[in-house]
Order: structure tokens, then C-alpha cells, then sequence
């Protein structure tokens, strides 16, 4: 398993690019609405932008603890942030499970071995109330085509595997590639808006989506 906290102490954090992902800077205010999630926050860098868009409350969670000190001083003096340590896994037994109307997927699906993955949907399923929006910008091709697909952090991930994994606990409303990301992204990225179903279907997967 990756050591998330040794990767801070050294420097050694690619993914966080000191500011929000240009997606969310496009959103228009009062887009919204509630608390939402951030899954693998990082230093928080998306926090602000969610509370912009109209989030009531934005919470960050990280399992390293130097990203959660330094996101916590970065937004301190905004009162809709609140930034904790927590592992995403353990979102069931939080006390905070079925809380959230919405959460920001950025860097954290792609952080985690992809044998996880049925782990992580459950744990957002788990986070959000029924009826709660999963709003997620997935890295499809991290690495360039002369590269070793198979290596990571960052894993890459299919439509395919998203309809797999995603569909037993969601309801795809809406996808599309980022019109603005972060420079060498463009063409790797992909945006779904997922719904948590009122019920979710047995088995947490199925292979294929109702869209509405």
C-alpha cells in the first residue's frame, strides 16, 4: 500500500497542483446545494470552489496526516471548510454515513489499487444520502502510451470498468471530457454526475446503467 504521508514529508506530490481543478472554477454559483465530500482532499485545494458553487458545508477527509495540518491552516478562516483526518473506507462506521448531498471524486479513485475500487464505491454509496450527487473527474490514461499502463498510483480506469463498478449504487445523469483541466490532462480525463439511488441494486455492481 502506498505511503501516502511519506509522500508529503518528501515533497513528492504530483497531484497537487496548488490550485482547484479547472473544471470546478467553470461552475456556475449556486450550482450547489448542502454538504458535500471530498474523498483524498489533499491540501484542499478544491474545498474553496465547491463552497463557491453554493456548497453550505465542504468537508475534506485524507489518511495522511501532514495533508490534513496543511489544509486545515490553508482554510482555516473559511467556515464552510472543515478539513479531518479519516479513511474513506471506514466512511460507514463514521458516523457520518448517509450525511452528504454530494461528493467531489478527483485524485482519489485513481490513488487506490484498482482491487479496491468495489471498496471505494460502497464507501460513497455509504457517505451520500439517497438521492445524493457523486460529481467525479476520472484519469482514464495517466500515463503516455509508450509508458506501462498497468503501473501506478495513478491507475487508470475504462468506461467500461465506471459502468461495472458505478452502476448497481448510481444512476449515471450526465458525462462529458472536461472542457479546462490541468495542463498535459486534456483527453484523459473524464467527468460523470452520478446519483445515488433511492435503493441500490444487490451485489453494489451491475453491468450496465439507467439513465435518466
Amino acid at each position: 500500500m502506498t505511503d501516502w504521508q511519506h509522500h508529503y514529508e518528501v515533497g513528492e506530490t504530483p497531484w497537487a497542483k496548488g490550485l482547484p481543478h479547472p473544471h470546478l472554477t467553470s461552475l456556475p454559483p449556486d450550482t450547489l446545494t448542502g454538504s458535500w465530500l471530498i474523498p483524498g482532499c489533499g491540501y484542499g485545494h478544491d474545498a474553496p470552489e465547491l463552497v463557491r458553487a453554493g456548497a453550505e458545508q465542504v468537508i475534506g477527509i485524507d489518511i495522511a496526516p501532514l495533508a490534513v495540518s496543511q489544509a486545515k491552516a490553508l482554510w482555516a478562516r473559511n467556515s464552510h471548510i472543515a478539513i479531518a483526518l479519516g479513511d474513506l473506507f471506514q466512511m460507514e462506521s463514521s458516523g457520518r454515513a448517509g450525511t452528504f448531498d454530494g461528493a467531489w471524486e478527483h485524485t482519489c479513485f485513481c490513488a487506490i489499487h484498482p482491487s479496491l475500487r468495489p471498496g471505494y464505491v460502497r464507501s460513497v454509496a455509504a457517505a451520500l444520502r439517497p438521492g445524493g450527487l457523486l460529481m467525479a473527474c476520472f484519469y482514464l490514461l495517466p500515463w503516455d502510451p509508450d509508458e506501462d499502463q498497468s503501473q501506478g498510483p495513478p491507475f487508470g480506469t475504462t468506461l467500461a470498468e465506471l459502468d461495472h463498478l458505478f452502476g448497481g449504487d448510481f444512476i449515471l445523469e450526465n458525462e462529458f471530457a472536461p472542457t479546462a483541466t490541468f495542463p498535459g490532462r486534456a483527453g484523459r480525463e473524464w467527468i460523470r454526475h452520478l446519483r445515488r439511488r433511492e435503493k441500490t441494486i444487490a451485489g453494489s455492481v451491475h453491468p450496465h446503467y439507467e439513465t435518466s
